[in-house]
């Protein structure tokens, strides 16, 4: 995925939480960015995602277990990036979503800042990795 942040997609049964990052992403990066909220089901169906997205993956917003929907979504949309958002604070945890082929991961209740610096270095082809599972 390239530097310029675009289109955003949140996949999430959770229409609250969901809402609540989009309006993080809105607040740190502006009117400029696309974000929309779709169904984890219907995204692995979905045509709407053939540009390339930054995919935040809500985990307890799925029935799908996360195996499955990432390496999924992966094959789908293999231009896209994805952050996985849970309430993981393990590293043991946290490692097996990496490996399963997310870009990074952010706890369930991020703040904007720590939200903004995992899109930027996720859109910038790095890996997220929040400082709390670093420290361990």
């Amino acid at each position: 995925m390239g530097p310029a942040i675009e289109n955003i997609a949140i996949v999430s049964r959770q229409k609250v939480r969901a809402s609540i990052i989009e309006e993080l992403i809105k607040n740190s990066f502006g009117i400029d960015v696309n974000t929309f909220v779709i169904d984890p089901n219907e995204v692995l169906n979905h045509t709407k995602l053939k540009e390339r997205y930054l995919i935040i993956l809500d985990l307890m917003g799925v029935d799908i277990p996360a195996k499955k929907i990432i390496s999924e979504l992966k094959k789908n949309y293999r231009n896209s990036a994805i952050i996985a958002l849970h309430m993981y604070r393990s590293a043991n945890l946290v490692k097996p979503l990496f490996d399963f082929g997310v870009n990074g991961y952010v706890y369930c209740e991020p703040t904007k800042d720590e939200l903004h610096e995992a899109i930027q270095k996720v859109v910038k082809g790095g890996r997220y990795v929040p400082s709390f599972l670093l420290a361990k």
